[in-house]
């Protein structure tokens, strides 16, 4: 059976016990309690995965010139152009049908508590950012400690790869210890992607919870579907066109988003990128036949910075929160106007692009906030074009599960796509004989 038909039957099934179970005392103390370990031991195996396969493939690479410096630019190329692409498209697509921004309940009772959660979310970017330095405090606490992201294992696995590249026989031992310990990793992954069920049927009534008891999505019908509509216009239109014209039309761009559709699953019940990743590495190595070096230095470049799912439904939700604040009204004072980016009513175009801008510009540093991307990017994107929402903008945590999860699957998508427009470019295929069965 394949992997993604048996993450979506978990899901179907931990959303049936839920309904089933949830006016009981001990459901959910039991599956808050289990979720919460099982969402950690999926994570858990992503920082040696990550580490030991980049420093194998950077290692691999520097072997061939100009084959690293390629995966590099290639990775950079696709997430500045794909996030560009989808928010602009996320803007004319608001444009032509606007909506406004539901209400929640975790909207912020007075301005006070808006500026207290922006100063919280302002220290611990810094701080991570800060953290992510390998020189900044001891390095091995550094390394051990990355609990959030993986910048920095992708720093000090980045030069560690580059020092074990086997420029003279008396390295090549240690080289082909590393392949083989980044081998081990890839079907150590391959075999947690076939167990991650586990983990979803418990995370799936969390999910649905979450979204039931703020009852937002029952009552907010028009934006609800208009972010449906979007989130299947870019996976079924948009990213195969995208896909399909920088591979040259060399491969099916759907095939490869069905091989991708176990990955795409956990990181929409999950919510979280770093859970979804082991099934992502298999995904690619697995699926699509990918060689492993490529798959291990693309894919955690893509973990950080290829966020353009993330960037476009921020961009959706900063337009749809102005729409609400000033669309009905647009005499009202609710939001004040930035310069060049007056924002009354609909945007227009330029300002629309303005809000792309300062989405895609904040998706790049947004894997520092796993599980809150959208509400960092929304936040601060409209903090730099001058808007203040009165801590509107914190309505988006009530849908949050819906919306950063449509968010976090299409950037596992794109991730995915982004490996495979390298390999393709690259030449860099290989024949697996288990392709198509995860």
């Amino acid at each position: 059976m394949k992997t993604w038909l048996t993450y979506l039957a978990a899901a179907a099934m931990g959303l049936a016990f839920e309904l089933t179970l949830k006016d009981t005392s001990f459901f959910f103390p039991v599956v808050n309690f289990i979720a919460g370990i099982t969402m950690k031991l999926g994570i858990f195996m992503v920082f040696p995965l990550a580490f030991f396969s980049m420093s194998a493939g950077t290692a691999s690479l520097s072997r061939k010139r100009g084959h690293s410096t390629y995966v590099w630019c290639a990775t950079i190329l696709w997430s500045i152009l794909t996030s560009l692409l989808l928010t602009i498209c996320a803007v004319a697509i608001f444009r032509l049908f606007p909506v406004a921004f539901p209400a929640t309940s975790t909207t912020p009772e007075n301005e006070q508590q808006a500026v207290a959660i922006y100063q919280s979310l302002s220290s611990v970017t810094v701080t991570r950012l800060v953290s992510a330095n390998p020189l900044s405090v001891n390095a091995f606490i550094n390394f051990i400690k990355s609990s959030d992201c993986l910048l920095p294992i992708i720093v000090i696995a980045m030069i560690f790869g580059y020092a074990i590249r086997p420029t003279s026989e008396i390295i090549r031992p240690a080289y082909i210890t590393l392949n083989s310990i980044s081998e081990v990793m890839f079907r150590l992954a391959r075999q947690i992607a076939k167990l991650l069920w586990i983990a979803i049927f418990f995370l799936s009534a969390t999910w649905v919870d979450a979204l039931i008891e703020d009852q937002t999505i029952l009552i907010a019908l028009k934006f609800v579907a208009l972010f449906g509509i979007t989130i299947m216009a870019v996976l079924l239109v948009i990213l195969p066109i995208i896909y399909a014209i920088m591979t040259g039309f060399k491969r099916n761009p759907y095939r490869q988003m069905i091989r991708l559709l176990s990955a795409g699953t956990a990181a929409l019940i999950s919510d979280n990128y770093l859970f979804s990743l082991s099934a992502l590495y298999t995904d690619c190595r697995t699926n699509l036949g990918i060689q492993k070096s490529v798959v291990g230095v693309s894919l955690p470049l893509h973990s950080i910075i290829t966020r353009g799912g993330s960037a476009m439904v921020s961009t959706m939700c900063t337009c749809a929160l102005l729409f609400a604040i000033n669309g009905a009204n647009p005499a009202s004072t609710g939001a004040t106007e930035a310069v060049g980016a007056a924002v009354l009513g609909v945007p227009t175009m330029l300002q629309g692009i303005s809000i792309a801008l300062a989405c895609t510009l904040f998706s790049f540093i947004s894997s520092l906030h796993s599980g809150y991307e959208v509400v960092f990017i929304t936040t601060f994107a409209l903090g730099s074009l001058g808007v203040n929402l009165g801590g509107a903008e914190y309505s988006i945590l009530g849908i949050l599960p819906l919306i950063n999860g449509f968010a976090i699957l299409l950037d596992v998508m794109l991730a995915g796509l982004g490996t495979s427009f390298t390999a393709c470019h690259l030449k860099a295929d290989c024949h697996i004989r288990a392709r198509d069965t995860v």
